[in-house]
């Protein structure tokens, strides 16, 4: 038997108070179920985060796990909470196992703390991942688009617009950007075809787009990277006036 540091009986009534007193910390946790008594063992480094997902509805229905389905299930007033350890310079994953070997919780289905080795998705759960990794193909195929070489339809580029929302760029990269978009606005663009060995020079990004039949982007892109574009013409800002 155990003494827990803290105990809160009622983890709905007194969710405040258990946010609140645990913010930031690194705890080896129990929950228990007033129920059936059955408990679950987990750590934190964090334990304010890993509460969050605790009292997320949503959360806790994209994850099949026993102590999520119990949750679910009973409630949060019928779980009380222990603190059983405050991990401070102790890794709260090896004080985990120790509670885990010593106390052998029953909504613990994996034997080893931190691992997943073993452990056995829902059809559900599957199918939800199976969801979530086509749209991320499907965004990864859009944002390709722009560097194929082709002209993009209006379609094209709302796709790639709506891939893009979220994508944060540091202030160095978005510096280089717009310097190379600078450096090439208004400039004559040479264009060999490595294949005939013929040279022509067009007098904008624009003219050679419009003549390779590809999109601006994609010569300006070829240009700052001096790779072939089309696999066919090699691209250079020619800055004589």
């Amino acid at each position: 038997m155990i003494k827990s540091i803290i105990t809160y009986s009622n983890c709905e009534l007194e969710k405040n108070r258990i946010l609140k007193e645990n913010k930031n910390k690194a705890v080896v946790y129990r929950w228990t179920n007033n129920v059936n008594q059955k408990t679950y063992i987990g750590s934190s480094v964090n334990f304010s985060v890993r509460l969050y997902k605790y009292y997320s509805v949503k959360h806790l229905m994209k994850h099949n796990t026993a102590i999520h389905n119990a949750l679910l299930k009973y409630g949060h007033s019928n779980f009380t909470l222990d603190i059983i350890e405050y991990c401070e310079g102790v890794d709260p994953i090896i004080r985990e196992q120790y509670y885990l070997d010593l106390l052998r919780p029953e909504y613990n289905i994996l034997e080893q703390a931190g691992s997943s080795l073993g452990f056995k998705h829902s059809e559900e759960t599957l199918e939800f991942f199976k969801n979530n990794r086509k749209v991320s193909e499907e965004t990864r195929k859009n944002l390709s688009l722009a560097a194929t070489g082709r002209i993009l339809t209006e379609e094209d580029k709302k796709k790639i617009s709506s891939s893009r929302q979220g994508i944060k760029l540091s202030d160095e990269t978005r510096a280089k950007i717009s310097a190379a978009a600078i450096s090439l606005k208004g400039v004559p663009v040479i264009i060999k075809n490595i294949i005939t060995l013929e040279v022509i020079e067009y007098t904008s990004l624009t003219e050679v787009a419009k003549a390779i039949g590809v999109s601006r982007t994609a010569v300006k892109k070829a240009i700052i990277s001096e790779k072939p574009i089309k696999k066919i013409y090699c691209c250079i800002a020619s800055h004589k006036k």
